[in-house]
């Protein structure tokens, strides 16, 4: 029956987002994978359309929406505007009665309305608190509540995040979901693949005592459980420090804090039942045939599912083996190297070029590019470990072997910059090249390097080594190899083939097609054209074997390789520890801002936002910053689901950023290493 005014829960599936919505048509398709669903109806998008069609209403609010992009009006007028009209229109008595008729059948004493926008929960956006929410509602206020949550379509928050961008072309509407209200003891959520490290076996489930929007609006550190999906073996658990929790109130429609005793710092569900919603969590992403993120609340000890959705912020590539994680990875470096000079850095200890300065070869190395351009190179653990008993064994046994690599290290560069001032012309071919490059990187980069690292782990006091090393590292030779030599080398392959942007070339191309001759016009454009998109490269060298990536996002493969699951500790007392919901680096000016509403507040691209907390009132500020930190939070909690749908770097439950960072400190949030860092305060 075409334009339906309600359906009940049981009628729906995925397919019918355009009439109950996103969240709708998510419990309709949740009741046919048999999860345990409250009973309800949808008061469909066609019923809202009907009531925007009554008392020129629809008319009215369009014009205030192009007053509002005109710049005419601020967010503020444009809603109070909008509401005006809402309230001098009487919902139709056809929509009436469908909803008494249907609230009759329904026969519950109290009720959740929920907004159920037509674009909600899809696989490109999330809409994480921009809509109404009413609970415990009685049912004679069903349909005011019913009216509250069409008008919250054109709240402040909703109109920054962009609701009304096609409101006028029909594209978005709103339907309600009218729910049996469960009074939840324990609430959670649980995504079906780490939406952080993007793990495609691994699960995060979270918990908290009361409602889940404790989780959602960030106040809390809740429970987290780490469990491997098909297993349901839980990896890693940590227990939140919650000090209140959200309840319900006699005869209210939202929940008020309420502080906790030591039930708090207990956990809050068991073992079992972190294995029970495993389970089903697992059935749910097997139904849906993709990963999930879904609400859940446990009433008289029995689990109910309240919500699923895409998540909508993983990789394209995240279930593609795209490095090989078999072996333990050891970060060594991060720096600003383009392609070409990244590529070429596996070969600098290789089987053909290692001569013992280190006591062995190295045949494996990871660089992988992250959101800010830099390459993070990665070595096995074992070679590391191997270089640091190479190094010991030289203190303790042959110390002058040891002087005599560094020097001869120093005295590279005074033979080496008469050779590359002749540019290309100083090699016969690029074997002999690549032969240059291993001596100059193995006896003024990587040994020197690892003689100081084994330095201050081990505490030697050696002050003729020490300062020998330091020398040497305090030169380099890098920036002239770039510019004299691999610069123009890849500038000139390209001319050669016609390439339309030569200087771009060293972004592209890798040094062993170089050298092999198999770089095609063909293939620089098609490189540049996933450049120019956003893609970043990664690098693999196995046991001699290359393996190239362009892909969209690395940040989760770095925070994969730091083992960043669940929150870190410091003692650095320039450093706040947070967990990462949104992976980057990024250094800025801090912007402390304590209020939940964002009017009269500024901040640019540069800044970094420092809340408490995060509420989708602040959305016109975390759409402008670089980053953001918070206090509080999991990562349920809205500044996690808005960062990750923003892409910028952002670290929650850091428990006293507000307190310890002042507007205007220089600071860098640091997700792969889980700190922010404060590097300069203000005057």
């Amino acid at each position: 029956m075409a334009n339906r005014l309600i359906y009940s829960l049981s009628e729906l599936d995925s397919s019918f987002v355009a009439e109950a919505g996103g969240k709708g048509a998510s419990l309709g398709e949740l009741m046919r994978a048999q999860a345990p669903v409250p009973p309800g109806f949808v008061v469909t998008s066609s019923a809202f359309q009907k009531y925007l069609a009554s008392g020129n209403l629809k008319q009215a609010v369009i014009e205030s929406i192009q007053a509002l992009n005109a710049g005419q009006i601020d967010l503020s007028q444009a809603h109070q505007q909008i509401r005006s009209c809402f309230e001098g229109v009487a919902i139709p008595d056809e929509i009436s009665d469908s909803v008494d008729a249907a609230t009759e059948e329904l026969n519950v004493t109290r009720v959740s309305v929920r907004s159920s926008a037509t674009c909600e929960d899809s696989a490109t956006s999330a809409w994480a608190g921009q809509l109404e929410t009413f609970l415990d509602v009685r049912p004679d206020a069903i349909l005011e509540k019913i009216r509250d949550c069409w008008l919250s379509l054109f709240s402040e928050s909703a109109l920054s995040y962009g609701a009304t961008h096609g409101f006028a072309a029909g594209e978005i509407s709103v339907a309600v979901v009218v729910q049996q209200m469960v009074a939840s003891d324990i609430s959670g959520i649980g995504f079906s693949v780490h939406p952080v490290t993007q793990e495609p076996e691994i699960q995060l489930i979270e918990a908290c005592l009361g409602l889940g929007e404790a989780i959602v609006s960030g106040r809390i550190v809740p429970d987290q459980f780490v469990v491997e999906r098909g297993t349901n073996q839980i990896l890693e658990s940590m227990i939140g420090e919650q000090k209140e929790a959200l309840w319900m109130g006699e005869g209210d429609t939202k929940p008020a804090w309420q502080k906790l005793d030591g039930r708090g710092s207990q956990p809050k569900i068991s073992t079992q039942q972190v294995t029970e919603f495993a389970s089903l969590l697992t059935r749910l992403h097997d139904h849906y045939g993709h990963p999930i993120d879904t609400e859940w609340a446990i009433e008289e000890g029995q689990f109910q599912v309240l919500q699923a959705r895409p998540i909508t912020t993983l990789a394209e590539e995240y279930n593609q083996t795209l490095i090989d994680e078999s072996q333990e990875w050891q970060f060594t470096v991060r720096r600003p190297f383009f392609l070409l000079a990244a590529s070429i850095l596996p070969y600098w200890l290789d089987a053909k070029h290692a001569d013992n300065t280190l006591g062995g070869h190295l045949n494996e190395a990871l660089l992988v590019q992250d959101e800010t351009g830099m390459m993070n190179l990665f070595y096995s653990q074992e070679s590391a470990d191997a270089f640091l008993d190479r190094i010991g064994d030289l203190f303790q046994n042959n110390r002058d072997e040891l002087i005599r690599i560094l020097r001869y290290g120093l005295g590279i560069y005074a033979q080496a910059p008469p050779i590359l001032e002749r540019g290309l012309d100083g090699f016969q071919n690029l074997e002999e090249l690549e032969d240059f490059f291993a001596d100059v990187a193995q006896h003024t980069t990587v040994f020197p390097a690892w003689v100081l690292i084994y330095i201050e782990a081990h505490e030697v006091d050696d002050p003729e080594v020490r300062a020998l090393a330091e020398q040497i590292r305090s030169h380099s030779l890098y920036p002239v190899i770039e510019r004299n030599i691999l610069e123009p080398l890849a500038a000139q392959t390209a001319e050669q083939l016609g390439f339309a942007d030569p200087d771009r070339a060293c972004d592209l191309v890798l040094w062993s097609e170089l050298k092999a001759g198999t770089v095609t016009r063909e293939l620089l454009e098609s490189r540049l054209q996933a450049v120019e998109a956003g893609d970043r490269y990664i690098f693999q060298m196995i046991g001699g074997e290359e393996n190239f990536h362009l892909v969209s996002q690395t940040g989760y493969l770095l925070t994969r390789l730091a083992k960043q699951r669940q929150l870190a500790r410091t003692n650095n007392s320039n450093e706040l520890t947070g967990q990462a919901a949104w992976p980057g680096i990024f250094r800025g000016r801090a912007r402390v801002v304590l209020t939940l509403d964002a009017k009269d507040q500024t901040i640019d691209e540069s800044e970094v936002l420092v809340s408490i907390q995060s509420n989708p009132a602040l959305l016109p500020l975390l759409n402008r910053c670089g980053a953001i930190v918070t206090d509080d939070g999991g990562i349920g909690c809205h500044a996690a689901i808005l960062a990750r749908e923003l892409k910028k770097p952002t670290l929650i439950g850091t428990r006293e950023a507000t307190t310890r960072i002042q507007t205007g400190d220089l600071i860098e949030v640091d997700t792969y290493a889980q700190v922010v860092r404060i590097l300069e305060n203000c005057e």
